[in-house]
């Protein structure tokens, strides 16, 4: 055996594996169980070993290797898929999803590679078998990385970041009918076939009609999604506008109170002088307490300066208050802020709704809201929101599940949606009695 045939045969399974699950795992990369370098270290020493696999089988000739070359490349692709699963923290559907259109993209590199070699060098591939093939490999992997890496980096990326159940339970399914459909070729025996303009096309198929397809139903879904989220935009600022009313409403009945109050001191200081006069001080104290008692009451409460933040915690103060749960909030919120004013109607609309659902639903008497909105440094915002919630609470993934739709809500993916645009996180947590939402956001000042 040559040279350059030996190290063709031992190439053969690093092409096979490492171009395609590694982008995988970089698309992953923040739900890995280990580091990611050890990811790379664990899937060389596994293409090592197929590579060891292989090479061990072409010892015996070209029947021997045409014999068992199918079984063994379709054994280790099993365990690479195998370790993917066991190595990423996500969801079955994403996983499967990501999983299928690599494999159309990995199938669609080999079957071209196959197709040049049969169609065009098979005299050549006699003498040496794996050396055109390897090389067309990589040049087709090359030729379509700028276009699959955008794709992957982009469209899937954020569609991985869409968390709703429902919607995975049926999207990887798309990628799963052309993956099998190019799967027809696999178990042929005729190398005549992959010569055939009819295996050639069955691979674009393959992969287009994945990426096509998949691509189509993503941005319907994400236009669906953003249409339900204007919706709880407009919900929360219809609310926001209704709050604002009542305390301009208060504010001009406060203001005319005042009014009337300064008119009448002059009358209630003539009669506190006659009091002193007087040295009545039994007589003064019940008239002060009696003007006490008719002075306009303080209603307006200001809990920060930025008007849209502001009506909306009266709003839901309003309502806790109104079903006998103490609302209390301390708010430190940036002025000017980077986060737009729809962005954080809908988050902490959400949130103070979810609060208040949650303790309505709470039969014990002593409910409460706490609100903290700080500034950490000058590059974050911290929203902190702890309610009572006796009610065990039943979480996917660290996501609380709605009690009224099956998988999370569609306010509690708005959240996480709106963090994840600020480079930021959500956290969820129950514990004795108490349910906890930590909201972290960048303030990133040019958006």
């Amino acid at each position: 055996m040559k040279t350059v045939d030996t190290l063709m045969i031992l190439l053969f399974p690093f092409l096979d594996s490492l171009p395609f699950t590694l982008p995988r795992y970089w698309m992953f990369k923040d739900k890995l169980r280990i580091s990611f370098r050890y990811v790379v270290l664990l899937q060389l020493l596994l293409a090592s070993a197929n590579s060891a696999a292989f090479y061990y089988i072409n010892l015996g000739g070209y029947a021997a290797a045409a014999q068992w070359t199918t079984l063994l490349r379709y054994t280790f692709m099993l365990i690479y898929m195998i370790l993917g699963f066991s190595l990423i923290k996500d969801t079955f559907p994403k996983l499967m999803f990501t999983y299928l259109l690599l494999l159309a993209w990995s199938f669609f590199v080999y079957g071209n590679a196959n197709y040049i070699e049969s169609r065009f060098f098979w005299d050549f591939s006699g003498i040496h078998p794996y050396l055109i093939y390897n090389l067309a490999r990589i040049v087709i992997y090359l030729i379509t990385c700028p276009f699959l890496f955008r794709f992957f980096r982009h469209t899937i990326a954020d569609a991985l970041a869409i968390n709703d159940h429902d919607m995975w339970r049926y999207l990887w399914i798309i990628p799963l009918f052309s993956t099998l459909f190019g799967m027809l070729y696999c178990t042929t025996e005729d190398v005549y076939a992959y010569a055939s303009w009819q295996f050639l096309v069955s691979r674009y198929l393959m992969l287009f009609g994945a990426c096509y397809v998949s691509y189509l139903a993503l941005k319907i879904l994400q236009n669906s999604r953003r249409r339900i989220q204007l919706e709880e935009a407009l919900k929360y600022a219809n609310r926001n506008l209704t709050a604002q009313k009542k305390q301009y409403e208060g504010l001009t009945s406060h203001v005319e109170e005042m009014k009337k109050a300064r008119h009448d001191l002059r009358q209630h200081l003539a009669a506190v002088q006659s009091y002193i006069e007087r040295d009545d001080r039994t007589g003064l104290k019940e008239y002060i307490d009696l003007y006490k008692s008719e002075l306009p009451p303080d209603t307006l409460e200001l809990f920060c300066r930025d008007n849209v933040v502001n009506a909306l915690v009266s709003y839901y103060a309003a309502q806790a208050r109104a079903d006998k749960i103490q609302f209390e909030a301390r708010i430190d919120y940036p002025d000017p802020c980077p986060v737009a004013s729809t962005d954080m109607t809908v988050l902490l609309g959400n949130l103070l709704e979810n609060a208040v659902e949650a303790c309505r639903r709470d039969s014990s008497r002593s409910k409460w809201i706490k609100l903290r909105i700080k500034q950490e440094g000058s590059s974050a915002l911290l929203i902190l929101i702890d309610n009572t919630c006796v009610l065990p609470v039943t979480f996917q993934d660290g996501t609380p599940l709605s009690s009224k739709r099956e998988g999370p809500g569609i306010g509690t993916a708005s959240v996480q949606e709106i963090a994840q645009r600020y480079q930021g996180e959500v956290q969820f947590e129950q514990q004795a009695g108490i349910f906890r939402v930590s909201v972290f956001l960048q303030l990133l000042q040019q958006r």
